[in-house]
């Protein structure tokens, strides 16, 4: 008997396409990644950090429960 030779049908040896899932997910994250990067760079997203929270008064005082001693008030 003759050896078989490859078929003329078969498709090449190719590595597996990525799944559509995949391609969708990573072109959101990219347009999400260059939003937040605009919105940083031109200042549209405003100050991020410790001072905006802050805002250069130094550390507050905290009592009980968080609270601030400035915020209780003061019965004489």
């Amino acid at each position: 008997m003759a050896e078989p030779g490859p078929r003329s049908d078969a498709a090449p040896e190719t590595p597996p396409r990525m799944p559509r899932w995949v391609k969708i997910a990573a072109i959101v994250v990219g347009v999400l990644l260059l939003v937040f990067l605009v919105l940083q760079i031109t200042g549209v997203a405003g100050q991020h950090g410790p001072g905006r929270h802050f805002s250069g008064l130094g550390p507050s005082p905290v009592g009980v429960a968080g609270a601030s001693i400035a915020a209780v008030p003061i019965n004489k």
